[in-house]
């Protein structure tokens, strides 16, 4: 679902991976998303333990989105890859991100 200009739909899609049990992997590259959106889905990786790579990459998401991915990866037992590559989550979302991989163990 990669170049679709989905981000009001983004937002759906990450409400719907809460409950989701099946898709594994979700490519969602180039498709606008804010930090609005990206925080909707670290808020779902904090419920969701099926997807195991998730790709945000070439977005427009900020340290704001980076630092709720970092709290929600502390929760996350399942993903195993996630793409943030070609965003603007600066030197405090990095520090968010490194932060949960001490205690991330997927």
């Amino acid at each position: 679902m990669e170049f679709n200009g989905l981000d009001e739909a983004g937002k759906a899609l990450a409400e719907a991976l809460k409950t989701n049990k099946t898709i594994a992997h979700l490519y969602l590259s180039c498709n606008r998303f804010d930090d609005e959106t990206g925080i909707a889905f670290a808020d779902a990786l904090k419920i969701n333990n099926t997807l195991a790579i998730l790709d945000l990459s070439k977005n427009r998401l900020s340290g704001s989105t980076a630092k709720a991915l970092g709290k929600a990866l502390k929760a996350n037992k399942g993903l195993r890859e996630l793409n943030l590559s070609r965003n603007q989550v600066g030197d405090e979302g990095g520090k968010a991100l490194a932060e949960a991989l001490k205690t991330n163990k997927t």
